[in-house]
């Protein structure tokens, strides 16, 4: 076997000699390495979960509420001898010499965390002084993270406020598995005790808090649980509990990441679909090198099955390097990934598993069946004639085989990547469109330009040998274009538009939202506000209330299968009520709310959600009481005014009696910044939000989701360039005859590479005027009706997608235009 595997490759060491093989290799091991990447980093996600499941819920099983638990799970709990935990999770304000921010509060029972651990860091660095702690806080200090630390310019020692009552730092929070990822956590952590909650009186009517229930021991002990927690929940008719155990640990979380994956991988195979199409020419023009050799061996008794073998030889040990190298750069830009995602993926993610490994094997093995083997194989069918005239070429079947193939082959890794039957059709779909799209235009582009008459002979040479070798023009504009696309509408979205939408957002439009006010301290907090010189704030009351019914049927999420709809009716909804229709709203169908019948009018996007519709009669639970209302109208809301909002409306008579708190919206100066603080202190109750931090934040997010993205489609790139490069190399002899027919007339060196540069530029332009106008398009409509903004950046666009083709190209064919412009006329001759 040893033996066989040094002959194996000692023969691949000989093939590599060939130009054609090891651009095959190269472009086997891009499409590997893309792949292997994003494989690396979902295997050691999804092991993540799977090894630290119970670390994920710090618990065996969790019972979360918007409201506190009925005692009954305590107490059965208690009755079947588990260890028991509570934690209570709410955005809270956080104050420290003047400086107050937004903090996600979370108060721990002292057995917290039941499963797993704490890692603390007691130095002034979150990297100093690590330790593992397996109890929360003791009362009277908090724990917090390095960011909001950073924020209140304190550190460990000082004193923090929270509410009516001063704690002490004792700690950096640097770990805490059962939070989630960064990317559902914008406000930064800060853990106290619960014994010490009451006293800060932070929680009122109106505050919007997570309370669980956490359990762990015996397997057996907390099956019987589970299943008792269940019925009850459902023979009570519970609202707003669901039940986590290490099944659906941290679902938010995994249906997050899992789109992540899909999305990572989706990219991944674009670039294996664009470097197959190297694999093929490579592997085409291999076949033409070879075919005189496989003619010789003919000549001297080799049978078919001998040349078979031996193409077959090369096949095997070509998949096995290729695999074997993309791995491995796979994996280093897996770790490359894994830091440019920074908080948005788990940390201390497990090392890899083998599974990946054997997945780049196999998807090699796809590769060279699909698009490397038919030209390869067909080299049995090679005559002995071939030495005499040369006349062999690939047959009708064999490409017919290489399309049923290929695309047998890509439909299937789109699934896989996408485990979604309508994503990958969408996906299908929209590549050959765009395929099509842009072979279309590449064609009939080339024509007008065809039909150009000049007088520069470069240019008019360059012209008529392109329209000779048209298929090969169009494929490599289409594959740049396409690449380049790719590429451009991460930089537009990144850029272009996320500052269009900012822009649109007038310069005193609110930039602070206070919630949790009670009635009796509307009057105080805009006496403070006007003192500060903010304008007088508009109150709007907000009512907590659960959808429970949809035309008298009981509802719950279990009745859609839309996440989003399902996460809306598990949850209160803020109600709200007035008699005036609130600026920035726009009445879409039916009326208006009029006189005190009762009467909604909702937001037309939840409305779509949940398939409702005008007429449709709803029933709300408020603190015990039910509130019934037809949907009389269906409200726009402009949203890039950043006022307060509501989803559903009501008549002040159907509200106005119930439970409720006030939110506000206004615009801070940042020469006020100490305002947050001097609010804070007066009424500690408050919560008010820093949208321009969040707004940071939000793009903190975007800039490492792009980073990451741009390292994928920098492969893209990669591919592309090599597809025309071997589109180059395959059009390499009518090159050489071409330039050996010029140097004989005397051409200099000068007018061949005026004739090169003619067809590189041309190229790489009209790739990238595509790939701008395409990626303008896609991201005007994702601006338009998506985000609703405006996109004016086609100019930008095509600029940049021209800047980037014309470099790519000049890149691609700089080897082999500079070959033939060094060769002599009987040199070029010789290689044609």
């Amino acid at each position: 076997m040893i033996s066989f595997l040094l002959d194996l490759f000692k023969g691949l060491r000989q093939d590599l000699r060939s130009k054609e093989l090891l651009s095959l290799l190269l472009a086997l091991v891009l499409s590997v390495s893309a792949l292997s990447s994003v494989s690396y980093l979902a295997d050691r996600m999804h092991r993540a979960f799977e090894f630290d499941a119970r670390q994920l819920l710090a618990a065996d099983l969790l019972i979360a509420s918007d409201q506190p638990l009925p005692p009954e799970f305590l107490q059965e709990a208690i009755k079947s001898h588990l260890e028991i935990a509570q934690t209570v999770v709410f955005p809270s304000m956080a104050s420290s010499g003047g400086v107050s921010k937004l903090a996600s509060i979370k108060a721990v029972s002292s057995s917290y965390p039941l499963r797993g651990s704490l890692e603390v860091s007691t130095g002034q660095s979150s990297l100093q002084n690590n330790a593992i702690s397996n109890t929360g806080p003791a009362c009277g200090t908090v724990l917090v993270d390095a960011a909001l630390l950073s924020s209140l310019h304190s550190k460990i020692g000082d004193s923090i406020r929270l509410g009516g009552q001063q704690f002490v730092i004792a700690g950096i929070l640097t770990r805490e598995l059962d939070r989630g990822a960064g990317f559902m956590n914008f406000a930064p952590r800060l853990m106290m005790c619960i014994d010490d909650l009451a006293s800060t009186d932070l929680i009122g009517l109106g505050s919007r808090v997570t309370y669980r229930f956490l359990v762990a021991g015996p397997d057996s002990i907390m099956s019987t649980y589970q299943q008792w927690a269940t019925r009850y929940i459902e023979s009570q008719a519970l609202h707003g509990l669901r039940v986590e155990t290490i099944e659906n640990a941290q679902p938010t979380m995994r249906k997050t990441l899992d789109r992540a994956e899909q999305f990572l991988s989706l990219v991944s195979i674009l670039t294996a679909m664009v470097a197959a199409v190297a694999i093929a020419l490579s592997a085409r023009r291999y076949m033409h090198k070879q075919a005189d050799t496989c003619a010789a061996l003919k000549c001297f008794g080799a049978t078919k099955a001998v040349i078979l073998k031996r193409q077959a030889q090369t096949l095997l040990a070509l998949g096995a390097v290729a695999a074997v190298i993309g791995s491995a750069l796979g994996y280093l830009a897996q770790l490359f990934l894994t830091w440019l995602l920074g908080n948005l993926i788990p940390g201390n993610l497990p090392a890899i598993s083998a599974w990946p490994f054997f997945w780049s094997i196999l998807f090699t093995c796809f590769l060279l069946l699909a698009f490397a083997g038919p030209p390869i194989l067909s080299l049995v069918n090679v005559s002995p004639i071939r030495l005499i005239r040369k006349d062999f070429k690939f047959n009708t079947l064999s490409t017919l085989w290489l399309v049923i193939l290929g695309s047998s082959c890509c439909a299937l890794l789109i699934w896989v990547a996408a485990q979604d039957l309508k994503l990958t059709l969408w996906v299908l779909g929209g590549f050959v469109g765009a395929i099509l799209i842009f072979s279309a235009s590449a064609s009939f582009i080339l024509w007008l330009l065809n039909r150009w008459q000049t007088q520069h002979f470069a240019v008019r040479f360059a012209l008529t040998a392109m329209a000779r070798r048209s298929g090969f023009a169009i494929l490599q504009i289409t594959a740049l274009g396409i690449a380049l696309m790719a590429l451009l509408m991460i930089l537009l979205l990144r850029q272009d538009l996320l500052s269009s939408w900012q822009s649109t957002i007038p310069p005193d439009a609110p930039n602070r939202f206070m919630i949790n006010i009670q009635s009796d301290q509307k009057v105080g907090i805009s006496e403070q506000l006007e003192t500060s010189g903010v304008s007088k704030p508009n109150f709007y009351p907000m009512v907590r209330g659960r959808l429970i019914e949809i035309n008298s049927r009981d509802i719950s999420p279990s009745n859609y299968s839309d996440e989003n709809a399902k996460r809306l009716i598990d949850r209160e909804f803020n109600l709200s009520y007035t008699a005036q229709l609130p600026p920035g709203n726009r009445i879409l169908s039916g009326d208006w709310i009029e006189g005190d019948k009762p009467q909604i009018s909702m937001e037309s996007g939840i409305a779509k959600t949940l398939k409702l519709k005008l007429g449709d009669q709803l029933t709300f639970e408020v603190a015990g009481e039910k509130v019934n209302a037809p949907i009389t109208s269906l409200r726009k809301l402009d949203w890039g005014s950043m006022r307060v909002n509501f989803f559903v409306i009501m008549p002040p008579a159907q509200l106005s009696q119930l439970p409720q708190s006030w939110i506000t919206s206004y615009y801070q100066s940042p020469k006020q910044e100490s305002l947050d603080f001097e609010l804070s202190q007066t009424y500690p109750n408050l919560t008010i939000v820093d949208v321009s931090a969040s707004l940071q934040q939000i793009q903190e997010v975007i800039n490492k989701l792009s980073a990451a993205l741009g390292l994928l489609f920098a492969f893209t790139i990669l591919a592309a360039i090599l597809v025309m490069s071997s589109a180059i190399a395959a059009t390499q002899d009518d090159r050489y005859k071409n330039a050996a027919l010029l140097k004989a007339l005397g051409a200099s060196r000068k007018v061949l590479a005026q004739i090169a540069r003619v067809e590189l530029l041309l190229i790489g332009s009209l790739a990238g005027l595509l790939a701008g106008l395409a990626s303008g398009v896609a991201v005007w409509a994702l601006g338009r009706f998506v985000m609703e903004i405006e996109f004016h950046a086609f100019g930008e666009a095509i600029l940049m997608g021209v800047g980037f083709g014309v470099t790519a190209s000049l890149l691609a064919g700089y080897r082999f235009q500079g070959q033939i412009q060094k060769a002599t006329a009987i040199e070029c001759l010789r290689e044609a």
